[in-house]
């Protein structure tokens, strides 16, 4: 009965302290994609989820699903899902902290984002020059991210 109870836990993603599954995977991606950055690095991730919410009428939950051909938009995700990723994370005492930047940058329509990455809509590591990054300069550069207002995406 209890490896029953496990193989269960493992596949069903629970509700962790009460936040919905939007929250957990969103948060689980900025810890993906920028937990080496501490707040302010998750944050701008955030912002950048939060720009492409509203720019394409879509949920946090949307943004951070999509994915072209085998490729998703956010890299943590690639060979894995977002089921694991939240696993992942959700252990780790960081985790509540994402939690509640999602909470206050990504959902809450009320708060203000606190503009680190001036409306930015991409990012990537300031070292590398994707092919979409071509002739853009950085609005921002936080950490070890570079930040892009892309017009067209």
């Amino acid at each position: 009965m209890r490896w029953l109870l496990t193989l269960f836990l493992i596949g069903v993603p629970l509700t962790f302290l009460g936040q919905t599954y939007e929250q957990q995977a969103v948060a689980a991606v900025l810890m993906g994609e920028a937990w080496s950055e501490g707040v302010l690095g998750m944050t701008a991730v955030a912002e950048v989820i939060r720009q492409r919410a509203v720019e394409k009428s879509r949920t946090p939950l949307e943004i951070v699903s999509a994915h072209r051909g085998r490729f998703h938009a956010f890299s943590c995700l690639n060979g894995t899902t977002l089921d694991l990723l939240i696993a992942k994370f959700s252990p780790e005492p960081s985790f509540r902290l994402a939690l509640e930047i999602v909470q206050k940058t990504c959902l809450d329509s009320n708060e203000e984002s606190p503009g680190l990455t001036k409306a930015a809509t991409h990012y990537t590591l300031a070292t590398e020059r994707p092919y979409w990054a071509e002739g853009q300069h950085p609005v921002a550069i936080i950490g070890r991210h570079a930040f892009y207002k892309l017009k067209h995406y």
